[in-house]
């Protein structure tokens, strides 16, 4: 469905090229210059770096739908997502339906990521990596006290739209496909799970974000507020001193006005092995190994942190603070699946293989990200933090390699990414709005 006579679509189509944010910002133009009694452009709020925050409405419609774009500065799929379902919905024109596309959530976040954009490789995509600290993602950020700007328009348009349904594109490194959402998401099975076989992509039942949600059917979950909370604590987002509150986040504000809002993940690398829905076996020694995994690296890293913080001139530079954020989630996650710590919740509930190798798949991701993070930050310093720069550049190397030999990583070309992102919309719109 991707058109190829704009930037966006030569980029992911042609090039298997996640489209650059200019190139999805000319696509948007263009489209409103072609049809302007459909399409319009506009400027819904600033970052904070004082970037656009992009909003592309196409059709005309009572019901309004909301496609969130760029939540996550590190997730690039959801652009091309973005150019499939724009050209779906002017060429089909549903009538009854106003598609919203905001383009990028986090435009400043995503300038710090761009270099790992063209990426093909695990190291390669780690050598320019940036995922914000959890207070600076804008789509978390009100959950945990943060008023950040991008957050405030998300809300704002929200309540400006009421959409019945709000989509958030997401995507990860490496893994498979599944789906969030604040409303029972059973009916998708059947789309959903034949798009992920179509496009070969494996459905995940074990991303250790779901493991405190319902699943309605074989990676498909339902979100309550309580469990988001306990999950991000679990993980490093929350702190226990913090009010999480979910209920302020922007994935529940849909429901204020009867809306629903359903996540969509997909990879860009697939791996094997990730919904094997048998018993797991040898369950503490897997659980003591990846615990201990995370102590032992979290400890290097923030050794190394320590030794270079004298050379760095500004402590709070967005790379510092994204790089805290993986390296409190390192030691915060080895005490929650330790079976002599906290572990103990995770041996009273089912675990599957599926559910062990996400847990693996997040001891190894963790680390790497933490170390990447913290390589961008200390590299700024200059030749004073040199020693400590190389020695995150050996770690990389041999985490990213290590990833890799476990995973065996096989690159997804973008246009299937976009394609399965775009198919779970599409299907999720056709049952809330049958008659569309």
């Amino acid at each position: 469905m991707i058109d190829t006579t704009t930037p966006a679509g030569r980029a992911a189509q042609l090039h298997d090229r996640y489209p650059s944010l200019d190139e999805l910002t000319a696509t948007a133009h263009q489209l409103a210059d072609q049809r302007p009694d459909l399409c319009r452009v506009r400027t819904v709020g600033t970052s904070r770096a004082g970037r656009p925050l992009t909003l592309l409405t196409v059709g005309r419609g009572p019901h309004d739908l909301l496609v969130v774009a760029g939540a996550h500065a590190d997730e690039f799929a959801g652009r091309a997502a973005v150019t499939d379902l724009a050209h779906h919905a002017l060429t089909a024109q549903h009538p009854g339906l106003a598609w919203h596309f905001l383009l990028c959530l986090d435009p400043d976040g995503a300038h710090l990521a761009d270099g790992s954009r063209t990426a093909r490789t695990l190291p390669a995509y780690y050598d320019h990596y940036y995922r914000p600290a959890a207070e600076d993602q804008p789509e978390w950020a009100p959950a945990i006290g943060s008023d950040l700007p991008e957050s405030r328009t998300l809300l704002h348009l929200i309540d400006e739209l009421r959409p019945t349904l709000q989509f958030s594109l997401h995507s990860t490194d490496v893994g498979g496909t599944f789906v969030q959402a604040t409303g029972d998401p059973a009916a998708l099975a059947d789309p959903f799970t034949r798009s992920a076989a179509d496009l070969g992509i494996p459905v995940e039942t074990g991303n250790y974000d779901t493991f405190h949600l319902h699943e309605s059917a074989p990676g498909l979950y339902l979100m309550a507020p309580h469990h988001i909370d306990h999950q991000e604590t679990a993980t490093g987002m929350l702190t226990p001193h913090q009010d999480a509150g979910g209920r302020a986040g922007t994935w529940f504000a849909p429901q204020r006005h009867g809306g629903r809002t359903v996540l969509v993940e997909v990879p860009a690398w697939t791996s094997a092995h990730l919904g094997d829905t048998r018993p797991a076996e040898a369950v503490r020694l897997y659980l003591r190994t990846c615990a201990d995994r995370l102590r032992h690296r979290g400890t290097l890293l923030t050794a190394l942190l320590d030794a270079a913080l004298p050379y760095v001139r500004n402590p709070d530079t967005p790379l510092l603070r994204a790089a805290r954020t993986p390296l409190t989630a390192l030691h915060r996650l080895a005490d929650q699946w330790d079976p002599d710590v906290h572990g103990q919740d995770l041996l009273r509930t089912p675990l599957t293989r599926a559910r062990l190798t996400g847990i693996d798949l997040w001891a190894h991701r963790v680390p790497v990200r933490a170390a990447a993070l913290l390589r961008r930050a200390v590299r700024v310093a200059g030749a004073p933090a040199a020693p400590q720069a190389a020695r995150l550049d050996h770690l990389l190397r041999d985490w990213c390699a290590q990833y890799q030999r476990t995973f065996q990583p096989a690159w997804l070309p973008v246009a299937r990414q976009a394609a399965h992102q775009a198919n779970t919309v599409r299907a999720a719109v056709a049952l809330r709005h049958p008659e569309c």
